[in-house]
Formats: C-alpha cells, sequence, structure tokens
C-alpha cells in the first residue's frame, strides 16, 4: 500500500503539536512526500519544522533501507520452509 499525503500531514500535525522547539525532519523521496498538499501544510508552518530531502538514489543514507538490508540477509539465511507443518 502506498502512502498517501494525507497521513504524513497528520503525522506532521501532530509532530509539531507535541514538540517543544522547532522539528528538523529528514524524509525521503517518495511522491507523498513532495504532494501539493504537503508543500503547502510545511510552507505554513515553517516556523514549526523544516524538511530536509535525502538525494535521489543513495539508499545508503536512509536507515529504512539499511534495516531492510538485515532483514533480507536474515531472511535468506534460513532454509525455506516447504511443509505447512514446518511453520511457526
Amino acid at each position: 500500500m502506498a502512502l498517501r499525503w494525507w497521513p504524513l500531514i497528520k503525522f506532521l500535525q501532530r509532530l509539531a503539536r507535541d514538540a517543544r522547539r522547532k522539528v528538523f525532519l529528514v524524509l525521503d523521496n517518495l511522491p507523498a512526500h513532495h504532494g501539493p498538499s504537503v508543500v503547502a501544510w510545511l510552507e505554513r508552518h515553517r516556523d514549526r519544522i523544516e524538511v530536509f530531502y535525502l538525494p535521489s538514489y543513495s539508499p545508503e543514507l536512509n536507515p529504512d533501507e539499511l534495516l531492510n538490508a538485515d532483514l533480507k540477509q536474515a531472511i535468506t539465511k534460513q532454509a525455506p520452509t516447504r511443509h505447512k507443518g514446518d511453520l511457526r
């Protein structure tokens, strides 16, 4: 399921409301992060939240990608399950 712009705005609203200081947020280049509604919201609240975007095609800078790589490695080390009874 793709992330849409409105859950991001709800998250940003909570973040701005609950933070005691200005928030500096790093985002990747997911299309929802650049949508017109998100850009407009960030512009109206730039005194509370400033966003920095990771460079395109740079997964080595994205902590989520590092976690995904570790998870994939852990999963692929295990032999595949061939029988229903082997599932846990």
